[in-house]
């Protein structure tokens, strides 16, 4: 029996024991130092100085730009900043391993330290646990067993995320994840366990629409934490919460708004890293903390930071906001999360970038609007001009990644109320039971949002005067759409005919759909061991780095294909690895 549990965001400040340190409890002066100023030099750049580089001195008389210095070029964010004083310090607290980040990786780590009896302190810049998605990937484990539900092809499942990768992934990691994998999610299957925290698998999308020889089929294997409070899919905010109570009745130490400033390493960035200086968000107070084994940084992605996504992922830069990276406890956000501050650090004291040029983000289109689980829409869908563009039966990422493509990087799902009944059977996303769905539970579904992200009309016309479409040419599509419905074969783009359903029935519903950023994957370069490298692949002693920061594990996209891939790889096995091999090695 699940154990019902309220989990309101200062819930786990208020329960704790004595391991979980406020901030405010620490303290007395300073602010955390921001990046040193751009220099419009060779010497440093940022997007915004970018177009006056040639101006810069960088150019000759007839303003022709020297590549060179231009190619050696630092931006802002990759200056060091000033030391913080010794004498701004107000304190100092020693333990065998420091963890920087109160994520799903940071705290699987943390855990697995303190169970290799490791001291271990974890601080972080947020309030509470924070994460993001929902399921964790399993290729076999005790859920799977107890559900009687076989662990997939791995090498056929493997082998087709390295075509969608270009080949450009560490087989090194990958291969280490794999063998490591249900080792790993049987350790959190049993920790949840001992706080009486149920898991269960997360369903996909259905067979009916991408059986097991399609080459976007996603193997069952997402385990999610449950209770009821929360479904399969959206139970991450429980696992980090009980994970947390886990690290502190065995002994760790968790600090929240202590956000990590600068790391510790001798003069010209030679020998160990000793420890990270940090800056209380309360009080805005510094203070040391030495890590005499490990320094772990677990600080998320750098989307936020608007110079390292024109570097390191130009392609998604146009999605993020002004203000993104204030919130240290931000959840599920589409236009940036965090700026970097793990990777800065890392780079300040001398690790390399990975080696792919260009990091891997992860995109989808927003759900809700008659799809199946981590499917776009299926049927029908224009641009700004009425056209239609794509064969529509894809995952979430790759319709994302059509719509970004698109005339203001929009798209409009366009369907009629037959959709319910042919376009099915329809599934919740949540468990790894099929629940059906009846066609009057669909349709008002569709009422429920009507006026908000869908419109509804007794007419088509009317529908394509709320989405504001071009209605001559968009009337010309859909009547080519339905006439290839009706022969059963879709000559323009060849979707499957399953998918093929006419927009004949009244009422008619129509959807606007974006393309929606979730995060940026990747960054320091990091060896087998987690081990943060310098950009001759020599490991930085003393530092590693856990979860989304790990280079070079993606490339290209984020296909979601191996549902819950970064929190079961990069975050759980990872962390759980690390403390080991820290124990082991350090």
């Amino acid at each position: 029996m699940t154990e019902k549990r309220k989990l309101s965001r200062r819930d786990f400040m208020k329960g704790a024991a004595a391991g979980v340190v406020g901030a405010a409890a620490i303290g007395v002066l300073g602010a955390c130092q921001e990046t040193a100023p751009a220099k419009a030099t060779a010497d440093s750049t940022s997007a915004a100085q970018t177009a006056a580089f040639a101006g810069s001195g960088q150019a000759d008389a007839a303003g022709t730009l020297d590549f060179e210095k231009y190619r050696d070029a630092k931006w802002a964010f990759e200056i060091p900043p000033e030391p913080i004083p010794e004498a701004d310090i107000a304190d100092e607290q020693e333990a065998e391993v420091v963890v920087i980040g109160a994520g799903t990786a940071g705290l699987c780590t943390a855990v697995s330290c303190v169970e290799q009896g490791l001291k271990t302190i974890l601080i972080s810049a947020s309030e509470f646990p924070v994460s993001r998605g929902g399921s964790n990937h399993g290729i076999a484990s005790k859920i799977m067993k107890r559900d009687g539900i076989e662990a997939y092809d791995m090498k056929a499942v493997v082998g087709r995320e390295m075509v969608c990768a270009a080949n450009s992934i560490d087989h090194k990691k990958w291969v280490r994840f794999l063998k490591n994998n249900e080792e790993a999610m049987n350790w959190m299957v049993d920790l949840m366990a001992s706080k009486n925290v149920d898991m269960a698998l997360e369903a996909g999308p259905p067979e009916s629409y991408i059986p097991k020889d399609h080459p976007m089929y996603i193997p069952l294997a997402a385990h999610s934490v449950v209770s009821e409070d929360y479904t399969a899919g959206a139970g991450q905010p429980l696992l980090v919460q009980t994970m947390a109570d886990i690290l502190v009745e065995k002994g760790g130490t968790l600090i929240y708004q202590m956000k990590g400033c600068q790391l510790l390493r001798g003069d010209d960035n030679k020998g160990r890293v000793s420890g990270v200086i940090a800056e209380n968000l309360q009080d805005h107070t510094y203070h040391k903390f030495i890590g005499s084994k490990a320094v772990v940084l677990a600080t998320g992605d750098f989307s936020a930071d608007k110079d390292m996504m024109a570097k390191y992922c130009p392609s998604m830069l146009s999605l993020i906001a002004d203000d993104a990276g204030e919130d240290y406890d931000v959840g599920a956000k589409t236009t940036g999360l965090y700026k970097g501050d793990g990777h800065k650090m890392g780079i300040w004291v001398g690790a390399a970038w990975q080696r792919d040029e260009e990091n891997c983000p992860m995109v989808n289109v927003a759900q809700g609007y008659c799809a199946q689980p981590y499917l776009g829409h299926c049927g029908l869908e224009v641009n700004i001009r009425g056209e239609r563009f794509c064969n529509e039966l894809a995952l979430h990422s790759y319709t994302g990644h059509q719509v970004l493509m698109q005339p203001d990087k929009v798209a409009f799902a366009i369907w009629g109320t037959n959709y319910a009944k042919e376009g099915g059977p329809w599934y919740k996303r949540g468990t790894a039971n099929k629940n059906a769905i009846t066609d009057e539970e669909f349709i008002e579904s569709w009422e429920a949002n009507v006026g908000g992200k869908f419109v509804k009309g007794d007419t088509i016309e009317e529908v394509l005067q709320q989405l504001e479409l071009p209605e001559e040419e968009t009337m010309a599509t859909i009547e080519r759409y339905n006439a290839l419905c009706e022969k059963g074969e879709d000559e323009d783009f060849m979707k499957p005919s399953h998918c093929m359903v006419p927009i004949k029935e009244a009422p008619f519903y129509g959807a606007r759909i974006g393309g929606r950023f979730l995060t940026v994957l990747g960054g320091l370069r990091t060896n087998v061991n987690m081990q943060v490298c310098e950009e001759d692949d020599t490991p930085i002693p003393g530092l590693y780095n856990v979860g989304t920061m790990v280079g070079d594990f993606y490339h290209n996209t984020y296909t979601f294909m191996m549902q819950g891939l970064n929190l079961g790889a990069n975050c759980l096995t990872f962390g759980y690895l690390t403390g080991k091999y820290i124990a082991e090695n350090e």
